[in-house]
């Protein structure tokens, strides 16, 4: 056998086996790609914007982005028009992914009104007082005082079992409202739909 057959026969081999090498690290990289974690959408940012602003449609955006099931408080795609109107609660960044704890729900003002922040003991408020509404705020130990017409912004039950909640007041009676809270005299009745008590 001559040299030059010997040569050729090795260099072909050479050649075989780095063809397989080749295909076998394509094989393993669609293999680890392929069992990657999981691809959700989520909302992302896409234009900064500063903490106490508004977010506006145009601020949010739709992402693809690698899912483990540990990863918790991403806003999933489905949500991204209930975002728009909330405060942002931080100064967003352009690129980051919204989570929980990023925004607060937007207090909704009208004009001639305060927002009044309080905490309520049980039987001091109707079950099933939510955002949006209305109840008689009154002094508990006072019949004759008027009661006022306010408005729920927001609420939630702390840790600790009391309901804290606020209130949109009207600006003239912002300042009583407030001191009966804050004396632990605050009592709310909920309000019909007529406006009646």
């Amino acid at each position: 056998m001559s040299s030059g057959r010997v040569q050729r026969t090795v260099r072909t081999q050479w050649l075989a086996l780095g063809a397989a090498l080749v295909v076998l690290a394509g094989v393993l990289v669609a293999w680890a790609v392929g069992n990657a974690a999981d691809r959700v959408d989520v909302v992302q940012v896409v234009h900064a914007v500063p903490s106490g602003q508004p977010l506006k449609s145009s601020d949010l955006a739709v992402t693809a982005v690698a899912f483990d099931a540990q990863v918790n408080g991403l806003v999933p795609a489905a949500s991204i028009d209930a975002m728009v109107g909330r405060v942002a609660a931080l100064d967003l960044r352009s690129g980051s992914l919204l989570q929980v704890g990023m925004w607060r729900d937007g207090q909704q003002l009208a004009t001639g009104e305060q927002s009044v922040g309080a905490v309520l003991k049980d039987g001091r408020f109707p079950a099933g007082l939510a955002r949006g509404d209305r109840a008689l705020a009154a002094a508990v130990d006072d019949s004759a005082a008027t009661p006022v017409s306010v408005r729920v912004i927001d609420s939630h039950t702390s840790d600790g079992g009391t309901f804290v909640i606020t209130l949109a007041v009207p600006q003239a009676d912002a300042v009583a409202v407030a001191q009966l809270a804050a004396t632990d005299r605050l009592v709310l009745v909920g309000e019909s739909t007529g406006g009646g008590a």
